[in-house]
């Protein structure tokens, strides 16, 4: 199979090397911080290097289904996103990385796609580049969030919030990775995290997603409580 480069892309994100390897292994955050471009998400494999999912773009096809396998290279400088069934099968995405200190990372990308016809290259390799472009900004703003949270720069905040008729506080910071609840939607007294779906019942606190998570919340004091504990 002879590949065509159609383009190349590089940028240097605001986060560390190991948040930027964390962020590339970590599969289930596809569809729900790049609804835009992933329809949904099947795991099929999970390695220590890499996965395997199930996927389809955004808007296209219940049929047209791709297979693609992600995989690091021996060092863990480098990885592969390659398209292994489905439409542009054999299309290899090299991305190689170079720690640029603390809270910076260079990140290179070569786009390898099979059969290309010359005319059609440059159209291909724009595609390609928009595409990481607006993938790599959407992660960048999760990877420094997740990095002030584990450095204890973010502070899990209280949001008020009615369920049921009840007052009840919620912590602004999801369990599993530090995603941000500060506007998540009540919906059937439940919120989801925008980064990877995780949901949380606000009665109760617990995942509903048979996850071993629960959600840091209480019931906000009455008016008139309050106006006592004021006195």
């Amino acid at each position: 199979m002879r590949h065509t480069r159609v383009a190349t892309y590089q940028r240097t994100v605001r986060a560390s090397l190991a948040r930027v390897r964390e962020n590339v292994l970590d599969w289930d955050h596809l569809p729900w911080l790049h609804p835009e471009t992933f329809g949904h998400v099947r795991l099929l494999e999970r390695r220590a290097d890499g996965f395997r999912v199930e996927t389809a773009t955004r808007g296209a096809p219940s049929s047209e289904l791709l297979e693609i396998d992600v995989a690091f290279e021996p060092g863990g400088l480098a990885y592969h996103s390659r398209t292994v069934e489905g439409r542009g099968a054999g299309t290899d995405i090299v991305t190689r990385l170079e720690s640029q200190g603390p809270h910076a990372t260079h990140v290179a990308v070569e786009f390898l796609v099979p059969d290309v016809v010359p005319e059609r290259a440059d159209r291909i390799g724009a595609f390609y580049v928009g595409l990481y472009t607006r993938l790599w900004d959407q992660d960048e703003a999760m990877m420094m969030r997740r990095q002030d949270l584990l450095d204890g720069r973010l502070a899990s905040g209280m949001r008020e919030v009615e369920v049921d008729g009840v007052r009840i506080r919620h912590a602004t910071v999801c369990p599993h990775l530090g995603g941000p609840l500060d506007e998540a939607r009540v919906e059937n007294g439940c919120i989801r995290c925008p980064w990877h779906g995780y949901r949380f019942d606000l009665r109760t606190g617990r995942s509903t997603d048979g996850q071993a998570l629960r959600l840091s919340r209480s019931r906000a004091p009455s008016a008139g409580a309050a106006r006592r504990a004021g006195r």
